[in-house]
Order: structure tokens, then C-alpha cells, then sequence
């Protein structure tokens, strides 16, 4: 649960942040922004998960 609560903060972070620098008053850039991160965020850790599994 706490990994959930850190991306929906990272998320809305970074859309706020992008509103802010994009500044053109539309929510279409930042929300793609946002979500490239989002995405590219989660398959970093999927992929860093990934390598900590052993069948011992």
C-alpha cells in the first residue's frame, strides 16, 4: 500500500508541475507528461523487482 500512496503523490506532483511549466492553461501535455513518468516509474521498479527473485 505505502508504494501506491508514493506513485499517486509522485503523480499528482508531476502533473502539477508540468501544469505550471507548460503554462498553457490546457491539461493535455501535462497529463501525457505525468503518465509517460507514471509509466516509466513503475517499469523501473518492475524491472528492478524482477532480479530480486530466486527459487531457493
Amino acid at each position: 500500500m505505502e508504494s501506491i500512496r508514493n506513485i499517486a503523490v509522485t503523480f499528482i506532483g508531476n502533473f502539477a508541475m508540468t501544469y505550471f511549466i507548460f503554462g498553457e492553461g490546457t491539461i493535455g501535455r501535462p497529463l501525457l507528461f505525468a503518465l509517460f513518468m507514471l509509466m516509466l516509474m513503475m517499469g523501473m521498479d518492475w524491472y528492478k523487482s524482477r532480479g530480486n527473485h530466486t527459487l531457493n
